[in-house]
């Protein structure tokens, strides 16, 4: 498959057609030098619910990180598929996880003994997964991977921004938008995804699979997105504009005249 870099900005979303899926780090708010020192503005998690009920609840937040973390940002009362779709939670509550494998828990103990002997390097825990952060120590990255390939067995083992990760294996961003556009009141509706990462390439293939689109966010590269915006603060003016139109579109017809 050959893959187009020059991508035009995307058509705003149709809230009676479209179920939007958004990615988190990247996509919503801006990468931090740390997991958790990304900036949550309230205006952004006050758009998301304004979009949710725009949607008729046809927004989920499709991420890497586990829910609850996502939930401790503000994005409780959201559909969210987390941890890479090995686990995910219906806006209603109703929630479904892969079990956690012994595996993980073996990587985990190198993964964190590692981070302990190395300055600048982060663990991540997660509830179906184990990361290593190398954007602060850039120089350990090899290492990082190799020990990740040593410990993969059984796992899959996932690059991203400055980190890789071991995780649960079989599933992935577009197996979690495959399975939530099978419930309602995802079901029967029309896919669009947002995301950065080379993580969310798959998610990008799902969706246009499925006659949707994809949305790359960031500079330019090889990817199966049909648009691009240039980053997170384009895709929360791209956010802020469908929400905005949606209202316009609800107000109702004036009639121009005179009057006396």
């Amino acid at each position: 498959m050959v893959y187009d870099v020059t991508l035009p900005e995307p058509p705003l979303p149709d809230p009676a057609r479209d179920a939007l899926f958004l990615d988190f780090d990247g996509t919503l708010v801006a990468l931090a030098e740390t997991p958790d020192a990304v900036i949550v503005s309230d205006e952004m998690i006050a758009m998301l619910h304004g979009l949710d009920r725009t949607f008729a609840g046809r927004l989920a937040v499709i991420s890497g990180r586990a829910i609850a973390v996502l939930d401790e940002f503000g994005l409780q009362g959201l559909s969210i598929a987390g941890s890479h779709g090995a686990e995910w939670r219906l806006a209603d509550g109703t929630c479904e996880s892969l079990p956690r494998p012994s595996a993980l828990d073996i990587a985990r103990k190198a993964f964190v003994a590692f981070a302990a002997r190395h300055e600048g390097v982060l663990f991540e825990d997660k509830p179906l997964g184990a990361a290593l952060h190398f954007r602060l120590a850039p120089g350990q990255e090899a290492a990082c991977v190799d020990l990740a390939k040593e410990y993969r067995e059984g796992l899959h083992l996932q690059y991203g921004h400055a980190m890789v990760e071991l995780r649960v294996p079989g599933v992935n961003k577009g197996t979690a938008i495959g399975t939530l556009l099978q419930r309602s009141p995802f079901a029967g509706h029309r896919p669009v995804f947002a995301g950065d990462d080379v993580t969310d390439e798959d998610g990008f293939v799902a969706v246009s699979g499925l006659g949707g689109d994809g949305v790359l966010v960031g500079s330019e590269r090889a990817t199966a997105a049909r648009f691009r915006l240039s980053s997170p603060a384009a895709v929360n003016e791209w956010l802020t504009r469908a929400l905005q139109q949606s209202a316009e579109d609800l107000q109702p017809h004036r009639i121009q005249g005179n009057y006396p």
